[in-house]
């Protein structure tokens, strides 16, 4: 099992779904984990609860992660509490429903601002962060298939995830002479809460998409961030690595 005892790991948006699962995976293998939170406090204090049973330290905090003052706060506290960090995910997003005639100026600036602007945030400050202490890090950029080829209705979020996997690459020529790697992942349809709503309507539909035939899960994904985490992916920046149950094949 990979190890990363004495590692310091932060994720965004790390209290549901792939955060989760994200938090849970780090924190069992004796990492100092950090995480934000949105609104829903009952759910991250759980998530806490739940990795006090492991060796490391676990620390959470309310944080609007579109919001660059919040995300400077945040990480002051985090300061106070934890190392510097080693590993830095940058999972948080949020994913509206809406076709080019009716999506507002709102939920795109909204969309961007949740999706993109806190990749850029939290990736400038935490690399600033690993140059200063020389710490070989990884960052980890949650895309998605939607990055990738489009999606029918989310255009905005589209947008998004395809930024991130420009934004992924470009970083990763800049800050692999420092010894530290960037990669993104991109999931494709995965059974979350963010998802539950279209799963309840269109389960089987989306199941007939994966060549594998089963949607894949947070764990799924988590497994994935661990691996690009760790030094068996020592050779491996500037990559996506797509996570889909082969429902999207890009090369």
């Amino acid at each position: 099992m990979l190890d990363f005892s004495g590692k310091t790991v932060l994720v965004t948006g790390g209290s549901r779904g792939i955060g989760a699962a994200t938090v849970r995976a780090f924190a069992s293998r004796g990492a100092n984990v950090a995480f934000n939170y949105n609104k829903n406090y009952r759910a991250a204090d759980l998530l806490k609860q739940e990795c006090e049973k492991f060796d490391g330290n676990i620390f959470f905090m309310e944080c609007d992660v579109s919001a660059y003052n919040e995300v400077e706060l945040f990480l002051k506290k985090m300061g106070d509490k934890m190392e510097n960090v080693d590993i830095l995910v940058n999972n948080a997003g949020i994913w509206i429903e809406a076709n080019i005639d009716s999506y507002t100026v709102d939920m795109w600036r909204k969309t961007i601002q949740v999706n993109l602007d806190s990749v850029f945030y939290f990736t400038t400050l935490i690399a600033r962060q690993m140059r200063e202490h020389n710490t070989k890090g990884s960052i980890i950029n949650i895309s998605s298939t939607a990055g990738q080829v489009g999606e029918k209705n989310y255009s905005h979020y589209a947008a998004s995830k395809g930024g991130i996997i420009s934004f992924t690459k470009s970083v990763a020529q800049e800050l692999g002479p420092d010894g530290i790697r960037v990669n993104c992942i991109a999931p494709g349809w995965i059974e979350t809460d963010m998802t539950e709503a279209i799963m309840k309507t269109n389960k089987s539909k989306i199941k007939k998409m994966m060549p594998l035939g089963f949607i894949p899960e947070p764990q799924d994904i988590s497994n994935g961030i661990l691996f690009l985490a760790s030094d068996m992916a020592r050779a491996i920046t500037g990559e996506v690595l797509n996570i889909n149950g082969g429902s999207v094949l890009c090369g």
